[in-house]
């Protein structure tokens, strides 16, 4: 089966404003992605999804995801919370909700498994929506939030063990939490790795969050040829994509550079499986 790409929205966003939904779908498509992406970012824009229906007959696109971040000290009844559940039942059947947790509650730190009980509580809640809709959520990690590793998104996922219930793996966020042991993490994730994205990236204090950059992926310090090489021969086939957040500047260009570098890639992993074995 032919690897599918999907390009997140977030190259879209810069210090001018944000492309409008139709112009991210027409450029995505133009450029050559499979599939599109929507940041709604909190519950309170959870009406915002409902162009997603038309995509597929519109634009010629799948949907891969949409980003939503969950933050449990604000109280489950906030609309910033409680609009994700009304997110997951309004949206289309087979939907795929990657949910980032930016706090299990209050006064707990990043990664603290204190914070499992009440998010696998809320959870329980959006995976019987999702169930019903044949929808399902992966684990968003991300730096500096509550769900801050790939370590804690494996924990939960196998905590509650339920089939709508994944998890990506972001080589950005696991660059920026350490870049160490990935063949390890991979092994043990990979069952409930359902997709996949990547970042051009590059320790700097001038980066993201003083930690690292995030750019497109034909440039970096972070071998993604690396980090999919490794993917492909344990065996994943889901989406892979493309992250973009805070690069700025001509979004199309961007997307056009790092569509090609992941053709690229795919075109050597095809041909040299065995690069890349000192990853393991």
């Amino acid at each position: 089966m032919p690897q599918k790409y999907y390009a997140m929205d977030m190259p879209f966003y810069s210090s001018l404003g944000v492309y409008p939904f139709e112009e991210r779908c027409e450029i995505v498509k133009e450029v050559g992605f499979d599939a599109m992406h929507l940041s709604v970012w909190d519950g309170r824009n959870w009406a915002s999804t409902a162009p997603l229906a038309h995509v597929g007959e519109r634009y010629g696109l799948e949907v891969a995801g949409v980003y939503v971040v969950l933050d449990l000290t604000l109280g489950e009844r906030d609309p910033r919370n409680s609009g994700i559940l009304t997110m997951i039942e309004t949206m289309p059947e087979g939907s795929t909700i990657e949910l980032a947790i930016r706090s299990a509650g209050p006064q707990l730190t990043r990664s603290d498994p204190a914070g499992d009980a009440p998010v696998c509580a809320w959870l329980r809640q959006a995976l019987a929506i999702a169930q019903a809709r044949g929808s399902r959520i992966l684990l968003y990690t991300h730096i500096g939030f509550w769900l801050d590793k790939h370590d804690d998104a494996l924990r939960l996922c196998e905590q509650m063990a339920h089939p709508n219930l994944g998890m990506l793996f972001t080589s950005g966020n696991w660059y920026m939490g350490g870049g160490d042991q990935l063949a390890a993490l991979l092994r043990r994730a990979l069952p409930y790795i359902r997709q996949v994205n990547l970042a051009g990236a590059r320790r700097s204090p001038l980066g993201f969050m003083g930690i690292a950059t995030i750019e497109p992926l034909d440039v970096g310090e972070l071998d993604n040829f690396a980090v999919v090489a490794l993917l492909k021969r344990l065996g994943y086939e889901g989406y892979i994509g493309y992250t973009g957040w805070e690069e700025g500047g001509d979004a199309y260009h961007k997307l056009e550079r790092s569509l090609r570098m992941l053709r690229d890639i795919e075109r050597r992993v095809a041909r040299h499986p065995h690069w890349g074995s000192h990853l393991g």
